[in-house]
């Protein structure tokens, strides 16, 4: 299938410069270039491309415009902002029509491998209409004592950072949603960061106080699926606890703990996808899975073509957030699909899911997932599986869950 790539700028140079550093990829990918907004819907309409990547500041319809424009027409085309502003009114203005944001000017092998992940996505997710529900979000709701949390702390005029970033990082909503700012161009880090405390540290509380309260990038979780929904919050915090905390065990290194621990709260968001998306049919997916006796991920298969796992690896993909994240996200119920031959995040959450549902045996959207032993042995890891148990059951104990 023909890979196609939508750039607009209204400087003819910019244009023949990305043009001449993409050369070598004529062969993979169509690319097309469009000098204003008005060009590019229209060069759409005729083709739809997979990406578009757009200039923000142009005459007449701007980057933030044109790209809510495709958001409604074409859902299911990756949308990029390339721009060399920063401002906070641009960021502001941008933040919802916009999955990722690169800066200007953008080294060739960088916006190479962008958009060669953005493809990746592309054959991760099938189901054609998810990919289109997922392509329009641009927030995913906070459990309702965390919303009111976080907006409570934010019109507070003494609000810590810390006491911020605490909140956050208890919520998949708001933890997702920050960390795809963070690691957008606009704040111009020089790595990723996977760490929901650590984005709340450097976007800091004006800059979170304006995306919430002006912009409202977070929101309130609303709907029937309130009371059963409210273990998900739970589980999630409790594998991302428990993922830290195996990978510090193993001496993995900082990096490698942050990237547990946010994939470990993620690693279900696909649930809350599809909740908010698909709200009747993934109450039938649990009244099936009930009937039937078969596992959660069977019933999704069985109603969507996929799991919640592609679901919510395709959207934090989309957003951009750090590569080991999103593969936790994807394979954590299989980690052998993930090809690693040595412990990583991905192995961190598969196990703290288990010990996670081993714990929330009374949950309501429980799958009862099993560790994949036959891995864990390939990776000389099966004689840990005890010291794990124990570490996630002494933090269980001593109430870090909640913390």
């Amino acid at each position: 299938m023909s890979k196609r790539i939508l750039f607009v700028d209204d400087e003819p140079m910019v244009l023949s410069g990305i043009q001449r550093s993409l050369r070598s990829l004529n062969r993979e990918w169509e690319m097309g270039f469009a000098g204003s907004g008005a060009d590019a819907l229209l060069m759409m309409e005729q083709s739809p491309f997979d990406v578009v990547i757009t200039d923000m500041r142009m005459p007449g319809m701007d980057g933030a415009q044109l790209l809510d424009l495709v958001k409604k027409r074409f859902p299911r085309t990756i949308r990029m902002v390339l721009s060399g502003q920063s401002d906070k009114e641009t960021i502001l203005r941008s933040v919802g029509p916009t999955h990722q944001f690169l800066s200007k000017p953008c080294d060739g092998e960088e916006l190479k491998q962008k958009l060669t992940r953005a493809f990746a996505l592309r054959d991760l997710l099938e189901n054609p209409r998810l990919k289109e529900l997922v392509g329009q979000i641009e927030t995913l709701p906070s459990l309702p004592s965390l919303y009111i949390a976080i907006t409570d702390a934010l019109n507070s005029p003494n609000t810590s950072i810390s006491k911020i970033g605490d909140i956050i990082a208890h919520d998949m909503g708001m933890s997702v949603k920050l960390l795809q700012l963070v690691n957008s161009a606009f704040f111009g880090l020089a790595c990723q960061v996977s760490s929901p405390k650590q984005a709340a540290a450097l976007i800091g509380v004006e800059n979170i106080r304006a995306l919430v309260l002006s912009v409202h990038v977070f929101s309130e979780f609303h709907g029937r699926f309130h009371e059963d929904m409210a273990f998900l919050w739970d589980h999630s915090f409790a594998a991302a606890v428990f993922a830290r905390a195996i990978a510090r065990a193993q001496t993995a290194g900082r990096q490698t703990e942050d990237d547990s621990f946010t994939a470990g709260l993620l690693h279900d968001i696909g649930r809350l996808v599809l909740v908010c998306s698909c709200s009747d049919e993934y109450q039938q997916v649990l009244r099936s899975c009930k009937e039937k006796d078969i596992r959660l991920v069977a019933g999704e298969i069985e109603t969507f073509g996929c799991s919640h796992s592609a679901v919510g690896a395709y959207l934090v993909g989309l957003w951009g957030l750090p590569h080991a994240v999103v593969e936790a996200v994807a394979w954590h119920h299989e980690p052998a699909q993930a090809m690693h031959d040595a412990f990583s995040p991905v192995m961190a959450v598969h196990v703290a899911d288990y010990f996670a549902h081993r714990k929330h045996t009374e949950a309501v959207i429980d799958e009862a997932p099993e560790i994949d032993e036959k891995f864990l042995a390939r990776l000389g890891l099966e004689n840990e599986l005890p010291r794990w148990q124990d570490i996630c059951h002494e933090l269980a104990a001593e109430g870090q869950l909640h913390d």
